[in-house]
């Protein structure tokens, strides 16, 4: 997480200013798929939701100000291909309770030792199944009566990941970013 100052409201002395990679197209640490076009589509969509600690919705310690797109060097872009979902988001660093106080004081020196990583909140409104055989060849298959039995070898249903020698995940579809948390593991390496 790099601290810098985001666009809307900067220098504030309440607030801690930080900017981080929210999503990255392709297969995530959870087996999670964003599909560039349906991820291009989301794009906005974090601007003005939570940022909580460890995913908890009642640990509420900022919101996320803004959010543009990167492609994997950095560059901005301008069409959906490969990228980075980068948010621009605000801490809350001034609080009445001491111990509140104190506790993000500790929180943002962590940050700034590169402890603490941010993990995406999103809703969707179904999934495909991305799948990858031994070789590295993938391929998304539609979700229908026919396949859905393939949502039992899905990691985040309970299954293995796997499908005879296929790497399954879960391709999701109409994306909503709904947040982020503040987490010591991320599902995205980037």
């Amino acid at each position: 997480l790099d601290k810098i100052l985001a666009k809307s409201n900067p220098e504030q002395i309440d607030l801690y200013y930080l900017e981080s990679v929210l999503v990255s197209t392709g297969w995530n640490k959870n087996d999670d798929v964003f599909q560039p076009s349906i991820t291009w589509a989301a794009r906005t969509t974090p601007e003005d939701k939570q940022f909580n600690f460890m995913h908890d919705e009642n640990d509420i310690i900022g919101h996320i100000t803004g959010s543009y797109v990167v492609g994997e060097n950095g560059e901005k872009i301008e069409s959906p291909a490969k990228f980075d979902i980068i948010t621009e988001a605000v801490l809350y660093n001034s609080w009445t309770n001491p111990e509140n106080g104190d506790r993000m004081q500790q929180i943002i020196a962590e940050i700034e030792e590169g402890k603490w990583f941010v993990s995406m909140e999103c809703l969707f409104a179904g999934f495909d199944y991305a799948l990858i055989d031994p070789t590295g060849n993938s391929k998304l298959v539609e979700r229908n009566e026919t396949s859905a039995f393939l949502t039992k070898h899905l990691r985040s249903y309970g299954g293995t990941g796997e499908y005879e020698g296929y790497k399954v995940g879960r391709s999701l579809r109409d994306i909503s970013f709904s947040g982020k948390g503040l987490v010591s593991r991320p599902a995205n390496p980037r």
